[in-house]
């Protein structure tokens, strides 16, 4: 069963997909799903967001916050269609139409029949629809890359700092004695070295690591309180110093190069920046427990609390540190979820060798680096993906005996 939140401008989504038996199926056999349907969201929030459906979930019902439109293929190449009521230009008209009710968004079925579109000849709406559907593809393919290189990172910052897998490698080799309560790393290192594609680290990043671990008397430091040897008990602020974040009330912001960075993440941009980047921020107020890495000069907000100063760590350690923290778990608002960058200064840890930390910021920053280029790149391309449409209904891009035409008339509407 596909529901509102599977469905997204971007694409189609997964998450929180219902899977519901085959008699519940035939009951709903007025909203089956085809190849090549797009599916748009008619209430709600989330009203006016389209798609093409993914034909891997197939065969599939949509539920009652769904259309089904389902182009006529000798009128209309269904992904052209889809690229249309996605763009800025459609969803503005179809937020206004949804807007238009007495009580909340909603497009009707006569909305939707009514709602004109643009029809060029098929094949124009083909070689459109292609070249849009390889940016798009371009796009994905950047993101993926994203969230491997995030992957990597994110797993290296466990095995050298939580699982202290370096460590336990150390020991074993020199013969060293392992606690007993780390004895369970043993044998996960064993079978990591045991598979075809293990990678051994460099000698010179090796050597940085102590080949015996030490006990602390903060069990819930390390792993049960066991931590590398010489890796000193301390507090978050002998790593780090957080600062609140700065005041600039709405009506003073000016759109600009820097993100203005807020408790959930970016929220804008601003002509100004406060803070030197490679940077790291974390919810003060509002929203908790959110950690953004920011690759540039960034306004922090006051909603935010950002790090001043590294001492034992760098941007790259110390955004994995804070996003392993239960920040939620500090807060001390009773209204307003806040967090007191003094209780979080307290917080016990222990303080890594800094030439880890360093050897650590060296590999990941290249990850970071990448990520970011992508990022960037992905912006670029979505500014052409979604000015190339309009522009080619405008008329500023010519195309040969452009039309229009309602729905209704060149596809069947299902569901509504």
């Amino acid at each position: 069963m596909i529901r509102s939140q599977n469905i997204y401008n971007e694409g189609f989504k997964h998450d929180g997909l219902v899977y519901i038996d085959e008699k519940a199926g035939e009951k709903l056999n007025n909203v089956v799903l085809e190849p090549l349907d797009i599916l748009l969201n008619i209430t709600g929030d989330s009203v006016a967001r389209v798609c093409l459906v993914d034909i891997n979930v197939l065969p599939a019902r949509v539920n009652q916050h769904v259309a089904i439109i389902r182009p006529k293929p000798s009128e209309f190449d269904a992904r052209f269609l889809r690229y249309y009521l996605a763009s800025p230009y459609a969803q503005k008209l179809l937020l206004n139409l949804a807007s238009a009710g007495a009580t909340r968004n909603a497009l009707t079925k006569s909305m939707i029949e009514g709602f004109e579109v643009p029809q060029p000849k098929l094949e124009i709406q083909t070689y459109i629809a292609d070249h849009l559907e390889t940016l798009d593809n371009k796009i994905q393919l950047n993101q993926q890359t994203n969230q491997t290189l995030e992957q990597m990172a994110q797993a290296l910052f466990k095995s050298w700092f939580v699982d202290f897998d370096p460590v336990v490698d150390n020991a074993l080799a020199a013969g060293n004695p392992i606690p007993e309560e780390l004895a369970y790393r043993v044998e996960v290192r064993k079978k990591a070295k045991a598979l075809p594609d293990f990678q051994p680290l460099p000698e010179h990043i090796r050597n940085l690591f102590p080949n015996e671990f030490e006990q602390t008397s903060e069990p819930n430091v390390g792993i049960d309180g066991w931590v590398p040897k010489g890796w000193a008990l301390g507090v978050l602020s002998d790593l780090m110093v957080l600062q609140r974040g700065f005041d600039l009330p709405k009506h003073s912001r000016t759109d600009g190069e820097f993100p203005l960075m807020a408790a959930s993440g970016q929220d804008g941009t601003h002509n100004q920046s406060k803070v030197a980047g490679p940077g790291v921020v974390t919810g003060r107020s509002g929203k908790l427990g959110v950690t953004t890495f920011v690759d540039e000069d960034f306004w922090p907000l006051n909603t935010t609390l950002w790090i001043k100063e590294y001492k034992a760590s760098n941007p790259y350690h110390a955004f994995f540190f804070l996003q392993s923290l239960p920040l939620e778990e500090f807060n001390s608002g009773s209204a307003v979820p806040t967090l007191n960058r003094n209780h979080v200064h307290n917080y016990t840890c222990y303080i890594p060798s800094i030439n880890v930390a360093e050897a650590f910021k060296e590999i990941v920053s290249k990850y970071f680096n990448k990520v970011s280029k992508n990022s960037k790149q992905n912006t670029t391309l979505m500014h052409i993906r979604d000015c190339l449409l309009p522009n080619l209904i405008s008329g500023e891009i010519r195309l040969n005996s452009a039309g229009k035409s309602g729905i209704d008339q060149k596809a069947e509407l299902q569901g509504v």
